[in-house]
């Protein structure tokens, strides 16, 4: 008898079990359909209408927007550029299908913008572009001596209780003038987020072009890093980031420019993708959704930023990012500023990140040569 007693008890708990599970396995199937029923792309209008100047002969004075001819200047989205000041025209532009645009942005510890690049992903083909903006390039802005870095954007946007809000507006403001339109979505990323995505994803590799050493007591910052391919963890991955110059008078001394910065960028980016691409990644994806989520500023929500991970997998990681610097046609030393270079901008949008259908024009770009 008990052995039977035992056998039926067996039985049981074999069918109780079995039963609990095949519960929380539907529960949890559920929840993740519900899940995916939810994601989403962004979403972004079909038609778009762009304010561009009309075309003209250049004129020595500026006419004044009270001048005959001249229609109301638009002041929607904050501080514009002076060439506004002339007359134009509103165009309808049709958007490229499942074509999404961004800004990109970082911040340091003192919540001053370090980096700024502008991206497209064309969801047809499964291609990402990328496009650093070197940090003095001179935007043309309605003040008093018409220019600014680009580097000075976001402090002059939050500048009069503007806040954060109003900085990234004046980034995107000021970025259009550069690229012919404004991003759709924006990512700004602190240091501190920086270090723990990029220790999440186990780390990257590249290459550092030779030791870099800088010291500064006064931000507790101490740069070391020896030269060669190497893995970077986090906080050695912002050091490369961040660095700009050597002390004075270090036995190591080279000359390290704005541009090597920018390709430092582009490393740490192109390594994180391949990262993200990487099947060991797989397990880590909720940890940097959350990390994601809780540490960086954004206008996507959590759908959006979800439909963007599902299509990781099908991309290839050789090939999906291509990256880019805008390009510059001379430096003016008198107040350090990188003066784009038109023609080779207006063809590097249109063959990466133009979200039309249509070809953006000389005249949607306000570049000051």
């Amino acid at each position: 008898m008990s052995g039977s007693y035992r056998s039926r008890s067996f039985r049981k708990f074999v069918m109780s079990f079995t039963i609990t599970c095949f519960l929380i396995l539907a529960v949890v199937g559920g929840a993740y359909a519900a899940l995916r029923m939810s994601i989403r792309p962004p979403e972004i209008p079909e038609f778009v209408e762009i304010t561009r100047p009309v075309p003209r002969a250049p004129v020595i004075n500026q006419l004044l927007p009270s001048a005959p001819g001249v229609g109301d200047i638009p002041t929607e989205y904050g501080e514009l550029p002076s060439d506004y000041l002339r007359e134009y025209e509103t165009v309808i532009f049709q958007r490229r299908p499942n074509f999404f645009t961004f800004l990109f942005y970082g911040l340091d510890d003192g919540n001053n913008v370090d980096a700024i690049m502008v991206a497209a992903f064309d969801g047809e083909t499964g291609n990402a572009y990328l496009i650093s903006l070197p940090r003095d390039t001179r935007v043309d802005v309605q003040r008093s001596n018409g220019r600014r870095k680009l580097v000075a954007s976001y402090a002059a946007g939050r500048a009069n209780g503007g806040g954060h809000a109003g900085g990234v507006e004046q980034i995107k403001t000021d970025v259009s003038t550069l690229i012919g339109f404004r991003p759709d979505l924006y990512v700004g990323i602190n240091q501190r987020a920086f270090v723990r995505l990029i220790d999440a994803l186990g780390g990257v590799e590249v290459t550092v072009p030779f030791r870099l050493v800088y010291n500064d007591p006064y931000q507790n910052l101490h740069i070391d890093l020896a030269g060669g391919r190497r893995t970077l963890n986090g906080q050695q991955a912002l050091h490369f980031a961040r660095f700009r110059q050597f002390n004075e008078g270090c036995p190591h001394f080279r000359n390290y420019t704005d541009f090597q910065r920018v390709e430092s960028h582009q490393q740490i980016i192109s390594a994180a993708m391949q990262e993200l691409l990487s099947p060991r990644t797989i397990s880590r994806v909720p940890e940097l959704i959350r990390i994601y989520i809780e540490n960086v500023n954004t206008n996507m929500d959590a759908m959006e930023i979800g439909w963007f991970v599902e299509q990781l997998p099908g991309l290839r990681a050789d090939t999906m990012l291509s990256t880019y610097t805008l390009p510059i046609a001379r430096t003016v030393r008198q107040g350090w500023y990188e003066m784009p270079d038109r023609d080779a901008v207006l063809e590097l949008i249109n063959r990466t990140i133009n979200p039309f259908k249509q070809e953006i024009t000389a005249e949607m770009l306000r570049i000051v040569e």
